[in-house]
């Protein structure tokens, strides 16, 4: 709900504050006082385009700032929240429009773009009269509001949820086909690939065992003489090293009883002996083990030569190529079941798509059902607003195109486009009289009319539409009397689900306010100034008067404004 609107610099508009409150906020004043000026300046804060004969003529900006209560505007706090800023419970709106036509928009006192603010704006309030800003002439809402008002809402987010399923079905397939002719080539690869790993066998560790065994079979001369002079140097020679050993322990066996410090030293020579020997004999085994053997020498070479191939080849060692065959094995399973994946996954595509089509065949006749009930409530409204003879439709037809002609995104089912919406284009349409065709809301002409026509229209989907605040401007042009009287009681009825911003000239509309703002211009200092203030009691039984009568106030019209608000201050319209 709008509390607050600064305006500075817009215009004849100095410096004004409003402040605006529940229920039905009435603008009254006398013709070219500035009322528009204030749908002006909401409009700024709204995302409007902005212009700059609109600023002050001493000034080089004008701005505007709206404080806005968010306690029963939940989508707009979920808005907020996406974009960053803290939880709160007020909003902050300021625009600045400078004669460069440069722009700065803050939200909550951070820098925002006139995109963010024009998202916030469609969520805030809606502008009826001559204005760009109005909702209901979005024919992509129409469908929406058909939707909330016959309760079907959860209807259409079973379709929403079964068409994204149905898309992501049909990418999954798209991407598998797309793959096929790829894969098959890959395929015969990756079998030859395959079957020339498993017919290595390959052993981790392989390759350096062979180039181990290769080494001996290519040195066995050098190996056998090198054990052999050794277990002759260590133990067969008449001077080896046992016995250079065996000799010094008998010497220093003879002298340790002079000394019992050489116990020691004899013990570790007779120790060296017995290692000294079995080296010995571990080299004259060893060495009756050592021979060649070309046929094995020949395998090795064979064998790592086909290893280098296939490390080369792959640019891989020997345990990457192993994990490789794992993986080409792996693959080629996946290859072979191609078709079976293609026709369960198209079988899942074929059983939501049914299960899409029904549920989008049981929204659509829904809403045709609710179209009908839609148009005669608004019919009756539109007679009660002073509009007998105008006809209202709800154009419900599923064709593959837009209102524009243009191709709808989607999918084809039935020869019908669908999307997460369903099969269904909705769009209100409006007679103005008898025997003329239909035609769309925006090619309505008048401003009086298209906001006599919105008023209706919202008493209808008053509960349907989550805006907190409307505004009607022009809404009582070329009417009066009763009809004026039956539009102020619509306009009182509407404000019980939102707040109401209602420029006004008729008195009969102006008693229904719950606020009455007063909006005058006087010229002070050979300079035009703009006042607004909220009237009440006496003062506002004047104003109400003057709309009555004209510029003299008699005793009789000031009489008639008496009683006009004791009528319907506390009548409620049925």
């Amino acid at each position: 709900m709008l509390r607050e609107l600064s305006i500075q610099n817009l215009a004849i508009i100095e410096d004004a504050r409003i402040a605006f409150g529940p229920g039905l906020n009435v603008l009254t004043g006398e013709t070219g006082a500035g009322k528009s000026l204030l749908v002006a300046a909401l409009e700024l804060v709204l995302g409007e385009r902005a212009k700059g004969e609109w600023i002050r003529s001493e000034a080089e900006e004008a701005r505007v700032e709206a404080i806005i209560d968010l306690d029963d505007s939940p989508e707009l706090s979920e808005i907020l929240a996406d974009a960053g800023h803290e939880e709160t419970d007020m909003l902050v709106v300021r625009r600045t429009v400078a004669r460069s036509g440069k722009n700065r928009v803050y939200v909550n006192d951070r820098a925002a773009t006139l995109t963010f603010l024009e998202t916030l704006g469609q969520k805030l309030a809606d502008i009826h009269g001559q204005h760009e800003h109005q909702s209901l002439l979005r024919v992509k809402r129409h469908r929406e509001l058909v939707d909330r008002f016959g309760g079907l809402v959860p209807t259409q987010e079973q379709v929403a949820d079964l068409y994204r399923s149905v898309r992501n079905l049909q990418q999954q397939l798209f991407s598998l086909q797309a793959q096929h002719e790829q894969m098959v080539s890959e395929r015969d690869l990756a079998v030859f690939q395959h079957e020339e790993i498993s017919r290595a066998r390959l052993q981790k560790g392989e390759a350096e065992d062979l180039e181990r065994e290769r080494d001996r079979h290519l040195h066995v001369d050098r190996l056998l003489e090198a054990c052999l002079d050794g277990e002759r140097r260590l133990y067969s020679n008449p001077d080896s090293v046992v016995d250079t050993l065996s000799d010094i322990q008998k010497q220093v066996e003879e002298v340790r009883q002079f000394d019992v410090k050489l116990s020691k030293p004899a013990e570790l020579l007779e120790t060296a002996q017995h290692y000294v020997e079995e080296t010995a004999q571990y080299l004259q085994r060893y060495a009756s083990t050592v021979e060649g053997d070309p046929d094995r020498l020949e395998q090795i070479e064979e064998r790592l030569g086909l290893l280098h191939r296939l490390k080369r080849k792959y640019h891989r060692s020997v345990e990457e190529i192993i994990i490789l065959e794992q993986e080409l094995a792996e693959r080629i399973q996946r290859m072979g079941s191609f078709e079976e994946d293609c026709l369960a996954l198209q079988e899942t595509i074929e059983q939501k798509e049914s299960e899409l089509l029904k549920t989008a065949r049981s929204l659509s006749k829904a809403r045709k059902k609710v179209a009908r009930q839609l148009e005669k409530e608004i019919e009756e409204e539109l007679k009660a607003v002073g509009m007998k003879g105008t006809g209202f439709r709800v154009d419900v037809r599923s064709d593959p195109s837009d209102p524009s002609g243009k191709e709808l995104d989607g999918i084809r089912l039935e020869d019908r486009r669908i999307d997460a919406s369903g099969f269904d284009q909705i769009e209100f349409l409006i007679r103005p009289n008898p025997g003329q065709p239909f035609k769309p809301l925006q090619r309505i002409a008048s401003g009086g009319e298209l906001s006599r026509i919105m008023l209706a229209i919202r008493n209808v989907l008053r509960r349907s539409d989550p805006l907190p605040t409307l505004v009607f401007d022009e809404v009582d042009a070329g009417i009066g009397g009763a009809e004026a009287e039956s539009v102020g009681a619509r306009l009182q009825k509407l404000s019980k689900d939102f707040q109401i911003l209602c420029v006004t000239h008729l008195p009969q509309i102006a008693v229904f306010g719950d606020r009455h703002l007063k909006v005058s211009k006087r010229v002070e200092d050979r300079c035009t100034r703009f006042h607004i203030h909220t009237v009440e009691k006496a003062e506002r039984e004047k104003e109400i008067a003057r709309m009555l009568g004209g510029i003299k106030i008699t005793k009789k019209t000031l009489e008639h404004a008496r009683e006009m608000l004791r009528e319907k201050a506390h009548k409620e319209f049925r």
